[in-house]
């Protein structure tokens, strides 16, 4: 007995056919309303794609008050479902046999054994013989291969599984298997009898043939099927579901909600229509002429140029669907008025663009009959914006939907950020930059829009998955400390090793600081083939020094001295950072560490799918402890694909070993099965990639990216792919790129008031101009023929290379942006100029640097008003190293000391690779480490020693290179160390006793100068000996520096950049009436400074501290280099701007955020005065005070004066 027969519905097959979803949507839930299931009946509703069930689930419960007992869901599923209930549960396992996701480990087991055959040749140069990757993607692909075959070619299969190698063609002839792929028809077979009898029944084509013939036999079914059954808003559906829905109409209540662009009967407007002859049409002919006649080159003078060129996939399923669409008998057998719902609204003068070209399309208009409705000005339905680059359409667009949602249209209601869609041909390519343009505003700035970005994969989606997926490569691995860090900052992991968000920069210094680069230790490195690295700079190396720092304490300068090395042990030096309670970071990276060393032992040996299961679980179970719902979602995805892999493979019977990458292969795959559950439009405006069956209706529809070559997408069809060969191709057949024209035409049709396109229409590299997709090109072809080219050219704009261009900020210029920095930068620059053509109002910026009457120029920063006259405070007096600070970086002082913000340099990150040579900075740093600890001895024997000591050191804490190399710069260090100590051991003789330190002070109007002079020392003056034959005391203040002091050369000349501190210094002492020579020690010779007059030197001291006031008031073009440059009329443009391998000026940050380039420095005539100034001034004083000489081992103590 038909159970269906109990039921109030009355069966049959219903298709409502509507060019506007949300009226499908409509008339649905009002028979739904008008025809309600029983009490504990569940609503049926297919849909194709998660954003259609997400709207259909929020239409449910708009219309209807509540969505409850509603079962929204893919085709498939449904369809399996009913087939178990057709033919009982007894009769039809779980799931297929041969789904995809099984049939790949069944050809896991079967490939290994018939690679060899001569009928595989085509495949086995790929495998590369039995290669398990090669294996598994070649699987891979054959099974999905098989899946469409059993979708769209059945009878294919079923002839290959009789025997017959051949290829059945949609006229019904037959064509021969082209001998090269007849390995398919091999592989077929074998796949088959690794099946049960039972098992061949329930394999799809056999399956959906048994299921076709007990619903046509009138005989009871094994179970009740759905009362009603709704299919919403598709425009492609398998001919084999299509079969199933028509059998099941008899049973059941079967309705078809379809999305048809056009009212009237357009399927012989474009090729193939000769395989689509059926006796009955649902749609009227337009004025009842035949197209189906006429030759497809005349076409365009009788149908729509833009359905006929996007809407093949569209109008294969509606033609197919004719076969079990009766829509007379439909209206008798249900009392319906009306089953085609198009829109019939008539135009007007005031009917946007959108909506005319909607309904030509509706009526299947051609060109040659578009009416010439005026378009007005303000009109902006249809919009092209060209950019220069991916992230600048981002830019463009936030300011596009920032003046939509201001400025809603006259007599429209205010726009919804929820009610904007955005498209992009790969969202996963374009998620970073979305996150950072939309993604860059609080929410308490009035720019925040909210967004949320869908059809993310599970792997992009969740950090966690993507530190899963970092662990399941573990073996192949560098494990950087970088990579390391990265693991750390997912919250799981960092949870389950009781590490905290807080704690991981101190934890980062430490492995920093204790010498981790790469390489969990010797045997990882070992494994990867680098034997020779050994353990040094590995993570376990870096792990023992901090442990060992722990437990014996640090060694200071002092213990060094007196030779005291206990806390060196073994190869390795205590880092001696870790202590107190932060010590607990420490245990837990040792936690870490050691669960990496054994899950990398574990993970390198294969292992059946069983085993490996167990294996992730327990991965799973010591690496992660869940700390938001986010994770348990993650989590939750990971034990699914793990369940799933561990079913196929048991469906499939293998039980093969496999080694890491296939396995790993195997659960991220697992995790990528199509879901109906993900999340879409979630509140804000929706990022998702261009997919087809997803023409829900939007206010705002925006496709980005629309490039020539990236839309339509590259159709990757395997070379394998038989339905791909000439004249094999079905109605209905899915192809990517039909997929994509079809997606054009409905986001064309479901965009309600404005579409928005998009794409880099010139070059980022050299402004060429690049076209757009074909696709956007054939739209505004059509829309240039139709509605004249002013129309197009009228709503296309050309959008600037960056968003600070000056277009957008001029008077009368159509551009605009809702970034305010740079319209408050323009305007500053505008008034610095007197150039006030291009201000635009809103807050005004003064930009006063200089004055004619010399009082204090005041700062101008871009959006601020001027700051005021700086008044120094005489409780903090001026030092003498803030002094020279300023002199080197006078923008920087300005920024810091002034308006207390600091530009900090981009922080380098830590160096993933261990170091195979010392570069200039790091080699400064070693020395001058090195020099601090040698020169706290009195003997030269114990300087030695203490070098020697320190070198191997420096050695075990992983700071020198690895090696032979290491030995070489050991060396190298060694001999600078002993020229410098020498050199320093001999200035000191001349000077051999200390001298007590000096204070000086200078005053200049509000600015005090107040400093101590340290390092000073006495000794004979023996070129000036007083009356009575007695020698005369020298006072000479000692300096010694790791750096090169000379220019380098024949002769010994000083840079005049390490001359700025010491002038200070000897400027500071001279002005206090002291007479005190300066000793410089540097490593490549020595630079003596003698004494300068007391008034000369106040003089110049007091211009130096008048010019630190002034660079209080506002920042001073005066980079030191540069200025000298300049005085020695070299090229002070390169000097500021760098170039190859010379790092300019400008690179300072705050030099960068005032003078972008030379032009900027040198613009308003400042930079000249104040380097001829202040360092002729120099340059004096050099010449009458500085000597230079070599040391005495290389150039016998050569001496110039400078």
């Amino acid at each position: 007995m038909n159970h269906l027969s109990q039921s109030a519905l009355q069966p049959g097959f219903i298709a409502f056919h509507s060019n506007r979803a949300e009226d499908l949507a409509e008339v649905v839930i009002s028979w739904i309303q008008r025809h309600p299931l029983g009490p504990l009946e569940e609503e049926v509703i297919l849909v194709q794609s998660n954003g259609m069930a997400e709207w259909v689930k929020m239409e449910l419960a708009r219309i209807g008050g509540v969505c409850a007992a509603t079962r929204v869901e893919l085709p498939s599923r449904f369809l399996w479902r009913t087939y178990r209930q057709v033919l009982g549960r007894e009769a039809v396992p779980n799931a297929s046999p041969l789904d995809k996701l099984p049939m790949t480990w069944r050809l896991m087991q079967l490939l290994p054994g018939l690679i060899s055959e001569p009928d595989f040749a085509p495949v086995a140069g790929f495998l590369k013989g039995v290669e398990p990757d090669r294996m598994l993607q070649l699987a891979a692909k054959l099974a999905d291969l098989f899946d469409q075959y059993q979708n769209y070619r059945a009878d294919w299969l079923d002839a290959w599984a009789r025997g017959e190698d051949h290829l059945m063609l949609a006229n019904g002839s037959v064509s021969e298997l082209p001998p090269e792929q007849r390995w398919q028809t091999r592989l077929w077979r074998a796949v088959i009898q690794t099946l049960s009898e039972s098992q061949q029944q329930a394999i799809r084509p056999q399956l959906h043939e048994r299921v076709l013939a007990r619903l046509a036999s009138g005989e009871p079914l094994a179970h009740k099927v759905a009362q009603r059954v709704i299919v919403f808003g598709m425009s492609q559906i398998p001919w084999s579901t299509l079969q199933a829905l028509g059998a099941l109409a008899p049973h059941s209540q079967v309705m078809l909600a379809i999305p048809n662009p056009c009212r009237f009967y357009w399927g012989d407007i474009m090729e193939g229509r000769e395989l689509l002859r059926s006796q009955r049409r649902r749609q009227p002919l337009r004025q009842g002429r035949d197209l189906a006649s006429l030759p497809l080159q005349d076409m365009h003078a009788h149908a729509h140029p833009l359905l006929a060129a996007w809407g093949r996939q569209g109008r294969d399923f509606i033609r197919q669907l004719d076969i079990f669409d009766d829509a007379q008998q439909c209206k008798e057998r249900f009392d319906l008025a009306r089953i085609d719902l198009f829109d019939e609204s008539e135009e007007n003068d005031a009917t946007p663009l959108l909506v005319q070209v909607q309904n030509r399309i509706r009526d299947l208009t051609p060109l040659s009959e578009h009416a010439k409705n005026p378009i007005a000005e303000s009109d902006y339905s249809i919009v092209f914006h060209s950019a220069h680059s991916k992230v600048r359409e981002l830019e463009i667009l936030h300011d596009q939907l920032l003046h939509l949602l201001a400025n809603p249209a006259p007599g429209a209601a205010a726009l919804n950020p929820r009610n904007v869609i955005v498209m992009v041909p790969d969202i996963e390519q374009m998620a970073p930059a979305i996150k950072a343009v939309f993604g860059q505003y609080k929410r308490q700035d009035a720019r925040f829009i909210p967004f949320d970005i869908a059809d993310m994969s599970v792997h992009s989606s969740s950090p966690l998955i993507g530190a899963m997926d970092w662990l399941l490569r573990l073996p192949q691995q560098r494990c950087a400390m970088s990579e390391l860090m990265d693991l750390l900052e997912v919250g799981a992991v960092a949870a389950r090793f009781g590490i905290d968000e807080a704690s991981l920069p101190k934890l980062t210094q430490w492995m920093a600081g204790a010498g981790i680069c790469w390489g969990l230790n010797a045997e990882h490195r070992s494994d990867l083939g680098l034997l020779a690295c050994g353990d040094q700079n590995s993570a376990w190396f870096g792990l023992r020094r901090m442990l060992l720092g722990y437990a014996s304490g640090g060694v200071g300068a002092d213990e060094l001295a007196a030779g005291n090395d206990a806390s060196s042990h073994g190869d390795i030096e205590p880092y001696a950072e870790v202590g107190g309670l932060e010590a607990e970071l420490a245990g837990s990276l040792a936690h870490l560490l050691q669960a990496l060393v054994n899950w990398r032992t574990v993970a390198s040996v294969s292992a059946t799918p069983e085993t490996w299961v167990a294996r992730y679980r327990t991965l799973l179970a010591q690496m992660v402890q869940a700390e938001s719902e986010t994770d348990r979602q993650a989590l939750s995805a990971l034990e699914d694909g793990l369940a799933a892999w561990q079913m196929a493979c048991e469906q499939a019977d293998f039980a093969d070993k496999v080694p890491l990458s296939v396995a790993r292969s195997a659960w991220l795959a697992a995790m990528e099965l199509p879901r109906v559950n993900q999340r879409f439009r979630a509140g804000g405006i929706t990022f998702c990639t261009l997919m087809p069956m997803r023409s829900i209706p939007f206010e705002v529809v925006c496709l980005l990216g629309m490039n020539d070559g990236d839309y339509p997408r590259r159709s990757m069809r395997s070379d394998f792919d038989l339905m791909g060969l000439p004249n094999t191709s079905r109605p209905g057949d899915r192809s990517g790129r039909d997929d994509d024209r079809q997606m054009m035409l409905e986001a064309l049709l479901s965009a309600r008031r404005t579409l928005y396109v998009s794409w880099c229409g010139h070059s980022v590299r050299d402004n060429s101009e690049q076209p757009p997709s074909v696709l956007v090109s054939q739209l505004r072809d059509y829309l240039s023929a139709g509605w004249g080219q002013e129309v197009v050219t009228g709503r296309t704009t050309k959008h600037p290379l960056q968003p600070f261009g000056r277009r957008y900020f001029e008077s009368g210029s159509p551009l605009f942006t809702h970034a305010r920095e740079w319209r408050a930068a323009h305007e500053s620059r505008d008034l610095a100029t007197g150039d006030d053509a291009g201000a635009t109002g809103g807050a005004v910026a003064t930009h006063e640097l200089a004055t004619a009457d010399g009082a204090a120029p005041q700062c101008a920063m871009p959006g601020v008003n001027p700051l005021p006259a700086y008044v120094p405070d005489p409780s903090v007096p001026l030092t003498l190293p803030s002094l020279a600070n300023f002199l080197r970086k006078p923008v920087k002082a300005f920024f810091r000391q002034r308006l207390m913000v600091a530009f900090e340099e981009e922080q380098q990150a830590h160096a993933d690779d261990e170091c195979f040579a010392v570069d200039g900075l790091q080699e400064y740093q070693l020395i001058q480490e090195l020099l601090i600890t040698a020169t706290a001895e009195n003997s030269p024997d114990l300087e030695q020693a203490c070098v020697t000591r320190s070198l191997a050191r420096l050695r075990k804490a992983g700071d020198l290179p690895l090696q032979g190399f290491g030995d070489l710069k050991q060396k190298a260090l060694h001999g600078v160390l002993g020229t410098l100590l020498q050199a320093w051991r001999a200035e000191q003789a001349r000077f051999p006793d200390p001298a007590e330190r000096q204070s000086v002070r200078q005053q200049q109007g509000s600015v005090v100068l107040e400093d101590w002079i340290d390092h000073l020392r006495c000794g004979p003056n023996l070129s000036d000996p007083q009356a009575g034959g007695e020698v005369s005391v020298q006072t000479a203040w000692l300096e010694l520096q790791p750096g090169k002091l000379l220019e380098g050369g024949k002769k010994p000349l000083p840079r005049m950049d390490k001359l700025l501190a010491p002038w200070v210094h000897s400027l500071a002492i001279a002005a206090s009436g002291l007479r005190a020579q300066g000793v410089l020690v540097g490593r490549d010779g020595v630079v003596d400074i003698s004494p300068m007059p007391q008034d000369e030197a106040r003089d110049a001291l007091d211009m130096l501290l008048n010019l630190w006031l002034d660079g209080m008031n506002a920042p001073l073009p005066l980079p030191p280099k540069t200025a000298l440059a300049w005085l020695e009329e070299k090229d002070a443009a390169s000097q500021y701007e760098g170039g190859h391998l010379l790092r300019g000026e400008v690179h300072e940050p705050c030099m960068a955020r005032m003078f972008p380039d030379y032009d900027a420095l040198t613009q308003d005539g400042r930079f000249e005065g104040l380097a001829q100034q202040v360092y002729s001034s120099l340059l004096a004083w050099a010449n009458a005070h500085v000597k230079a000489r070599f040391h005495a081992t290389e150039h016998d103590a050569a001496e110039v004066t400078a």
